[in-house]
């Protein structure tokens, strides 16, 4: 998805994460042993509706600088329209082998069909040890 060169931020336009989750991935994942489940929400507190229309996520590996760049249209197969008051949740994850920082952005339109953007509060998934590991955000 590719959005205009300028799109605008939008006061009160938040993502919030709300959980974290680690654990060992199924066997037979190659070479990204743990997985990191993300729980999150889009709050739409401004005075316009939001088509959300793509996403971008950079995860960057600590200890190599390795970058790997999700980026594509819709968000989970939707195109999430948040009215003003209105929220979109939802959970995904990512694969990973070492110590990863995350970041990323959401795009999309206002209801007068200005490119919008909205930043992905960035997050560490860190090599987690056996078992399950939750941890929620506030």
């Amino acid at each position: 998805m590719k959005a205009s060169s300028n799109p605008q931020t939008v006061p009160g336009l938040e993502v919030k994460i709300e959980k974290l989750r680690f654990r060992m991935a199924s066997e037979g994942m190659g070479d990204r042993p743990f997985v990191c489940q993300y729980y999150l929400s889009i709050g739409n507190g401004s005075d316009r509706t939001i088509r959300l229309q793509g996403r971008k996520w950079v995860l960057t590996e600590q200890e190599t600088g390795e970058k790997v760049v999700i980026e594509g249209e819709g968000i989970v197969g939707s195109f999430p329209e948040l009215r003003p008051g209105g929220k979109f949740r939802y959970s995904s994850y990512h694969l990973y082998r070492r110590t990863t920082m995350v970041e990323g952005a959401y795009f999309g339109q206002d209801d007068d069909g200005k490119s919008i953007v909205v930043g992905i509060p960035p997050f560490c998934m860190a090599a987690a040890p056996e078992g399950e590991i939750d941890r929620t955000l506030f």
